[in-house]
């Protein structure tokens, strides 16, 4: 694992210094760093070493007489097979490192070589001899691309911060982006809060010529495009998470689980114990007096059955409050995830013990159904699907319907026989009538069911000042979730792709990748390896699993690993002292808010925010609104203005 930074230029140019970025990078590399340009390109590398340990896996690297260069960020798990493969054609090695193979498979087959790749990356590998800049990222987005684009110039890194620091003024916040995060908690990708820097989307890459210089994302896999699979989940799913485990397990360095009470983190220890011969050790937190939502009792409890080394941290919120700032620069963008710190405390205790890579349990809820409400999501989505041709000639029944729900008109309606029996089921059910009260063509049911969301709809109208909300597009909250519903779409596996999209790697992805590399902890996320995605998908083609209960097949698959107690313990997920934390926060940070950016830039309106205030003082309305303020007041100071300033 490791940070990245290149600049590509259309034009000659002179050496550039990359001393400042490579030191903002230096917590995803603190083992080693490098440098190589020529009249176009300037590469940084920073190393995290995890394989082939020596100086010969040191970035940039070179293969064919200095044809392609590369700066690397990732893990190429099957790097071992894919190497074997290219000896057979021809090519040979002086390292033992994935980055290598990654070089070799290109010069071989080119940007189809995505297609080999299983594992975790983001790279920028320039051919010097066609003048050509390919850079790439893993098909679920473990591994963060930043970019921007000049007239003549093109950036990217690792991280935002780093972007930043090799332009002369920082960018200007974009509103959408803006109100995006003030209602999701975080920017969707490929956007970022700033104007002209975007990530890379997940399973997309570009390939970038001097001489024409077109910058276009290109989309190389699509889980929706997994090819429907007849076969017994049970066994297949068991069988494909027990590779992907032992996939994972290949390092050099010493390895460890982030271990919960939870079924995800449970099975990740339980399958890969036996398969790790070095020991692999067990980290958990927990919080002051042991309250219930506690799980280190339960999560000592399985390290002691697999015989793992056991460490716990306990989360204080004097120490969270004091440290926040801290932990927003190293989030590198603004994400108002309230289980940062607990993530962050984890990989800290793990690093601090010697641990470099860090197994977590990450993406079982998105895969398998842990949310209830994704369930409500795909049954809604099919109705809607279903009326969809006569959408726009019904629409006038649903207008309003919430606010003439008791008017006689609206009975005779609900009782009436005379209707298709679709609409007189929706309208027997208060939710569907809510999604369907303000229809969209291309609205998909979505965070529109996540109560958050809903209070943020109400709430950011009352809070931005005229002039910058005449900057939002129309329905702008709900735009990642629009599809088209001419097309034969697969309702369970969009819902699941849209999960995967915005939820899972703005939010989730993004956090675990930031937090456990400003602690030079790696993770590796085995639910999330694509082959388990498709094998999933593949099966969801021809039996359906979201009305089985929240990880049916999961379960099943797991049943006789994992003790019964833990597979048939009610669904907890990180629940940290959610109102204790957010009111002290709120309490030492609320004046950064008063008399901050967000004020002085026109975004909010002042008054209002001290009516939200009081409001919250009073009767604690409004706290996590706050929260997300501040932590965007924060963000600005901390990287958006602090990462131009060259040290």
């Amino acid at each position: 694992m490791c940070g990245i930074v290149g600049v590509l230029s259309r034009q000659h140019r002179q050496d550039m210094n990359l001393r400042h970025a490579l030191r903002l990078l230096y917590s995803r590399g603190p083992d080693d760093q490098g440098e190589w340009n020529d009249n176009h390109i300037h590469l940084g590398h920073t190393r995290l070493s995890i394989l082939d340990l020596s100086s010969l896996a040191h970035q940039p690297m070179s293969y064919q007489d200095n044809r392609f260069w590369v700066t690397f960020n990732g893990e190429i798990y099957n790097y071992v097979e894919l190497r074997q493969e290219l000896v057979k054609l021809g090519y040979k090695f002086v390292s033992q490192s994935d980055t290598e193979v990654l070089l070799a498979a290109y010069a071989h087959w080119g940007t189809l070589c995505l297609e080999k790749l299983r594992g975790m990356f983001a790279f920028g590998i320039w051919d010097k001899k066609n003048k050509t800049l390919f850079l790439g990222r893993d098909r679920i987005g473990e591994k963060p691309l930043y970019y921007r684009v000049e007239e003549n110039t093109l950036y990217f890194a690792s991280e935002l911060k780093t972007i930043i620091s090799l332009l002369t003024t920082p960018p200007a916040l974009d509103p959408a982006a803006i109100d995006l995060y003030l209602h999701y908690q975080y920017v969707p990708e490929p956007l970022t809060p700033l104007v002209g820097i975007h990530k890379l989307p997940s399973a997309h890459y570009m390939l970038v010529d001097c001489d024409n210089w077109r910058v276009t994302p290109v989309r190389y896999w699509d889980m929706q495009e997994a090819s429907p699979l007849v076969g017994n989940p049970v066994e297949l799913i068991r069988q494909e998470l027990d590779y992907a485990i032992e996939l994972t397990l290949r390092a050099d360095v010493p390895i460890g689980v982030a271990l919960s009470g939870g079924i995800d983190s449970g099975a990740i220890a339980t399958l890969a114990a036996p398969k790790y011969k070095n020991g692999l050790h067990a980290f958990s937190v927990g919080y002051p007096g042991h309250p219930r939502y506690d799980e280190r009792k339960q999560a000592a409890a399985l390290a002691k059955l697999l015989e793992l080394p056991f460490h716990d941290v306990e989360l204080r919120t004097e120490i969270l409050v004091d440290f926040l700032p801290d932990l927003i620069a190293a989030i590198d963008d603004p994400i108002a995830d309230i289980a940062a710190y607990g993530h962050y405390a984890v990989m800290r205790l793990a690093g601090d013990k010697g641990i470099k890579v860090m197994l977590s349990g990450l993406g079982g809820d998105e895969l398998f159904w842990g949310y209830p409400w994704t369930n409500l999501a795909v049954r809604l989505t099919e109705q809607k699907q279903k009326i969809f041709p006569n959408l726009l000639a019904t629409q006038w029944l649903f207008a309003g319907m919430r606010q003439i729900s008791g008017n006689p008109l609206y009975l005779r309606l609900l009782y009436s026989k005379k209707i298709p029996k679709v609409i007189h089921y929706l309208l027997n059910k208060g939710i569907e009538i809510s999604f369907l009260s303000h229809p969209h063509p291309r609205q998909l049911a979505f965070y529109d069911l996540v109560p958050d969301f809903k209070a943020a709809m109400d709430q950011c109208d009352k809070l931005y000042t005229i002039d910058f909300a005449a900057q939002i597009p129309a329905r702008n909250p709900y735009k990642p979730f629009e599809i088209n519903f001419k097309k034969n779409t697969d309702i369970p596996v969009k819902i699941c792709q849209l999960l995967f999209e915005t939820w899972l790697v703005s939010n989730c992805i993004a956090l675990e990748d930031r937090v456990s590399m400003a602690a030079s902890v790696e993770t590796r996320l085995p639910l999330l390896d694509y082959k388990l995605v498709e094998l999933v998908m593949g099966l969801r083609k021809k039996q359906q699993d979201h009305e089985l209960g929240g990880k049916f097949w999961l379960k099943l698959a797991l049943k006789g690993i994992l003790p019964e107690e833990i597979l048939n313990r009610p669904k907890q997920g990180f629940q940290p002292p959610t109102a204790e934390w957010m009111k002290a926060i709120i309490k030492k940070y609320i004046h950064w808010l008063i008399t901050g950016n967000l004020i002085n830039l026109n975004i909010i309106n002042g008054d209002n925010l001290k009516k939200m205030i009081n409001k919250f003082n009073i009767r604690g309305q409004y706290a996590f609104m706050l929260y997300k303020l501040i932590i965007l007041e924060i963000w600005y100071r901390k990287v958006a203005m602090q990462g131009s300033l060259r040290i």
